[in-house]
Formats: C-alpha cells, structure tokens, sequence
C-alpha cells in the first residue's frame, strides 16, 4: 500500500510541476501569485467559531448569490467529528452558518470525518461526508445553510457497502440524469 500512495504522491507532484510549464495571457489572471494577501482568518472558539479543532476536509458552494464553504473537523469537545458551515460571501468577514457534531440530529457518521463533496439534484445541494472512523458516510442537505439536515448514511458491511472501512475521502461526478460518489478507504484498500 505504501508503494502505491508514494506513487501516486510523485504523479500528483509531477502533474503539478508539468502543470506549471504552461503559459497563459497575464489577463488569464485577476492577480498574480505574488499577489496574495489575507482576508480574513478565524480560530476555533472565536467568533461562533466552535467546532474547528483538527479542520480535516473542506469544499465549497454556491446557493443564489451567497458563497459557502463546508468544513469537516474531528476530535471537537470530546464528540468526535462535526460539520461547519461558513458564509464565504464576504471574504474579508467570513461567518458560521450552521455547525452539526457527530450523534445529534441524525448525523450518525461524523466520527472523524475527514472528505466532504458538494453535489446539487434538482434545486436542492447536498454534501457527502466520510466518517473515517464510523466507516461510512453521511449525506446532508445544505440548501438551507443555516438549517442543514441529515438526510441519509450508509455504514461499512450493510446493504452492500462493503469497502467502507476507513472511508477518508469523496468525489461527486455526474452522468447523464445520475449523480454518483467514489470513495476512497484508508483500512479496506478498496474503492466503493
């Protein structure tokens, strides 16, 4: 297994460096990389900013005309893994929306979790969450940023999902009128 992931590290490393061999027109760029400057920046227990301890995964979205971002995080206040939504839509005055931790509310598969993905089906977003130590993960619905909802799970060993034990991240992709996940496992060295 290490062998694998070393290669996989030097494929993304060699992609990244030949990446960088391509030029584009300097009006390609609103910036450039020399250009970067901070924002804003928060901490965990700042600001409703509670449950940011061990940030694991991240991913971004869009609902009319706000920008959030998904958080996952584990090890929070002895609950083991939670969610966090920020409104992004400002980014010099980013803000919680919404926060859910593992065993409330219907999330069952937040103990540690670590990949996130968006995904939108008709008008509703939704995320998928890996729950590295639940071996499973958990969709929810994040149309209402303020007001997210576990909507389904799935655990290792049930109803066919074999190859969940130590699910660590997720992608979302589409075809045709079909949405699908892949995710990837830490412990079972397969792919569900």
């Amino acid at each position: 297994m290490k062998i694998e992931m070393n290669r996989l590290h030097l494929f993304i490393l060699l992609f990244t460096a030949s990446s960088l061999l391509f030029q584009f027109p300097s009006e390609a760029f609103a910036a450039t990389p020399s250009d970067i400057t901070v924002t804003d920046t928060e901490i965990d227990g700042v600001n409703g900013f509670d449950k940011l301890q061990n940030v694991s995964g991240v991913d971004t979205f869009t609902i009319g005309s706000g920008t959030y971002a998904i958080v996952t995080s584990w090890d929070v206040d002895g609950q083991l893994g939670a969610v966090t939504i920020i409104d992004i839509s400002d980014p010099t005055n980013i803000v919680v929306t919404d926060t859910e931790t593992d065993g409330a509310n219907g999330f069952d598969e937040l103990l540690f979790p670590s990949g996130v993905d968006t995904f939108t089906i008709g008008s509703s977003t939704y995320a998928i969450v890996t729950g590295n130590s639940d071996d499973g993960v958990q969709i929810i619905d994040i149309s209402d940023p303020t007001n997210i909802v576990a909507k389904d799970s799935e655990t290792d060993g049930a109803n066919g999902f074999d190859e969940l034990d130590g699910a660590i991240n997720v992608a979302t992709f589409t075809i045709g009128s079909s949405t699908y996940a892949i995710v990837v496992s830490s412990t079972d060295d397969g792919s569900r």
